[in-house]
């Protein structure tokens, strides 16, 4: 018996641990302890690669490209911007369309890949939501992306623009898509220029085109918004005021209307729409490898392709397309000629006017030049510009040279030729992109550089160079105030030299200045220096403040400018607000604002108006939430900088503001002792006193 059992007990102790560690390994496995060899994590995939090329030549062949650093993924989605579905920089891989000698290309760089089956049935799945939906479409815009409007919409919106501010705006025609020039319906390709008809004078040059490439969504419904914002700003925006007034902005919605509708539909479509170039499979002619300058420069199949069936075919020719022509002609009456005819002639410092050419996507800010390595002649004023950009959409700034060179691209015959500022804008993470990204952060962040780009287009390459005002706030308001003749204004202004991607230590604030009425920048007006400041101008944020006396300040309103210099007197851009001259003092707003972690308190009670009694408080909290109330709380959902405006009204309506820009952050985790790591130590803490149990009964 005894014998039978030390049999048995021997064997159940061998089975059972052979069982444990099955349970062991398997468990570590599924948590991701261990990872087990896995084909579909292979470097390269050859048979997936052939069943994709059985697909209908029109169709995408989904790559899952893996990376190892996020500078090769910026470079490869300049290079292989033509072929990007989709990028995330977090988990270090992109999705692309990409050819056999594509994928070559990447094993010659060492750059692993893969099939991308997920994505590819999440597009097709998506492929077929889309026609159930568009067998119903009611609703304005794009079905399943009502955020973005179609061509139609967006060209009546222009021309409705155009119609209710006819002194302010000029809707223009420039050319034709390719349909158009050959009678196959199409569009006539429409610029909106914003300018004040009214203010005869030489003024700086914006001209921004956008959707170039059909399957970018977020590029025209961001130029409209611009368009928008300009027009209807005009009378309650001094910085939008001074900007048409003195400005003129030419925005091109769609440069390729043709092929934006295919896209429409879900299609990828990138080229235009010219069918005598690959007419059954990926038709029409990559526009940005169609400029003169330097087109056609590197011939080595990847800058440009004279395969017509590639996403990157050049053409036949130089501006062979009716809407490169179209967009080239229009850039050429706007600039002057202000570079040599050498490549590496520099166009002056002062030279005026900027071009930009929004795209979508992978979240860079470039300039030239792309199809060399070397920077252009002019690279210090890109850079000073490209990092000011891409502070405010926090994008990455680099010159647009990727993993290999581009040639014929739309800086040609702005920079190239004329020497004019030109850069582009690389919008988002994807091409469909999701409404909500677009509207929470895309819009708001590239709005703002937008409106950088305008100020800035009076001289691009040196106004960059020098400090941004980051406040303007008289008596306590910072959208401007209203007062009765003869009563003083409190200014206040904080300029910074570390609004840019730049590590600008060591730079520091001159002197600030402002002036009433006329531009700041004409010799003619009338300079104060703004005194009040703490006398040690040694860092890149500094706060000024004086006294003006409003006596001789006519009723009726004012434009208050102020600006900066750099402790090397270098002048950066303007910013503006109104002074109204009245009856009434408008009210003075006090906003304090508390939190812990996600939960804050907002209290207004310190407000006050020394004529009269404050009727109205509209707190603003980042656009998550309103109030009316003096004071309260809000919970936010999420951490993240928040901010945080307050607008109070007075009994004569006279209205002022203020904001603050809070961080809010989690609550601290507290560690449970029933962690993951804490369960496999007891895990095995378990397996050893069973294993130990069963020895011992074996003695």
């Amino acid at each position: 018996m005894n014998t039978l059992v030390k049999r048995f007990s021997s064997k159940f102790v061998t089975q059972y641990t052979r069982w444990l560690i099955y349970v062991v390994v398997v468990s570590l496995c599924s948590t991701g302890t261990i990872a087990l060899p896995n084909k579909t994590q292979s470097t390269h995939f050859k048979q997936p690669v052939m069943q994709l090329q059985m697909q209908n030549n029109n169709e995408p062949k989904f790559t899952k490209v893996i990376f190892n650093n996020t500078k090769t993924m910026r470079k490869f989605a300049i290079s292989f911007h033509h072929a990007l579905l989709e990028i995330n920089y977090r988990s270090l891989y992109a999705i692309a369309d990409l050819s056999i000698n594509e994928q070559k290309k990447l094993d010659d760089l060492n750059i692993s890949y893969q099939d991308a089956e997920e994505w590819s049935g999440r597009y097709w799945r998506f492929q077929e939501q889309l026609k159930q939906k568009n067998a119903g479409k009611q609703l304005a815009g794009i079905v399943g992306f009502e955020c973005y409007a179609t061509v139609e919409e967006t060209l009546q919106q222009g021309l409705d623009l155009s119609v209710a501010y006819p002194t302010l705006s000029e809707w223009i025609d420039i050319g034709d898509s390719w349909k158009k020039d050959n009678n196959k319906g199409g569009y006539d390709l429409m610029v909106l220029k914003i300018t004040n008809q009214y203010m005869s004078e030489e003024k700086p040059k914006l001209f921004i085109h956008s959707s170039m490439h059909a399957r970018e969504y977020a590029p025209a419904a961001l130029t409209l918004e611009f368009a928008h914002r300009l027009l209807e700003d005009y009378n309650t925006d001094a910085d939008t005021r001074w900007l048409v007034d003195h400005h003129e902005i030419h925005i091109l919605f769609h440069m390729n209307p043709d092929g934006r509708k295919i896209a429409e539909t879900a299609v990828l479509q990138r080229k235009n729409t010219n069918e005598n170039h690959c007419s059954t499979g990926k038709v029409g002619v990559d526009l940005n490898r169609n400029f003169a300058y330097f087109w056609n420069y590197i011939d080595d199949g990847f800058s440009s392709s004279g395969n017509e069936c590639s996403e990157i075919f050049r053409g036949i020719s130089a501006e062979s397309e009716p809407e490169t022509q179209g967009v080239s002609n229009y850039i050429r009456t706007l600039f002057a000629d202000a570079r040599g005819d050498l490549e590496d002639d520099a166009a002056p410092e002062t030279t005026s006017g900027m071009h930009l050419d929004i795209h979508s996507y992978s979240e860079l800010v470039l300039w030239p030049y792309g199809h060399s390595s070397q920077p252009s002649p002019n690279d210090s004023g890109f850079v000073a510009l490209g990092n000011k950009l891409a502070w405010f959409n926090n994008y990455t700034p680099q010159q647009s040279f990727g993993l290999y060179p581009t040639d014929g691209t739309s800086d040609d015959v702005s920079y190239g030729e004329l020497g004019i500022a030109a850069l582009t804008f690389e919008l988002g993470t994807s091409f469909f992109q999701d409404c909500s990204v677009y509207n929470n952060t895309i819009k708001p962040d590239n709005l703002k550089a937008l409106y950088y780009s305008a100020k800035a287009s009076a001289m691009p390459y040196l106004l960059p160079k020098g400090p941004e005002v980051s406040l303007i706030s008289l008596n306590g308001s910072e959208t401007g105030i209203t007062v009765s003749q003869g009563t003083n204004i409190n200014l206040i202004s904080t300029l910074k030299t570390n609004q840019t991607k730049l590590s600008e230590s060591g730079r520091t604030i001159l002197k600030a200045e402002f002036s009433i009425d006329a531009p700041i920048w004409l010799q003619s007006s009338i300079k104060t220096e703004i005194t009040g400041n703490d006398g040690n101008l040694t860092s890149e944020i500094e706060t000024f403040d004086i006294t003006i006396d409003t006596s001789n300040l006519s009723s009726g309103e004012h434009i208050l400018y102020v600006r900066g210099y750099n402790q090397n007197q270098q002048v950066g851009v303007p910013s503006a607000v109104f002074i109204n001259i009245g009856e009434n003092n408008s009210p003075t707003p006090s906003l304090v604002f508390t939190c812990t972690n996600l939960s804050c308190n907002y209290d207004a009670s310190g407000s006050s108006d020394s004529d009269g009694n404050i009727t109205n408080y509209l707190w603003d909290f980042n656009g998550e939430e309103t109030s009316t109330s003096i004071s309260g709380s809000i919970n936010f959902a999420s951490a993240s900088n928040k901010t945080i405006n307050l607008t109070i009204t007075d009994d004569s309506n006279n209205t002022a503001a203020s904001a603050l820009v809070i961080t809010v952050t989690e609550p601290a985790l507290i560690e449970e002792s029933s962690s993951s790591g804490g369960g496999t130590i007891n895990f095995f803490t378990i397996i050893l006193l069973m294993l130990f149990r069963l020895k011992t009964h074996k003695k």
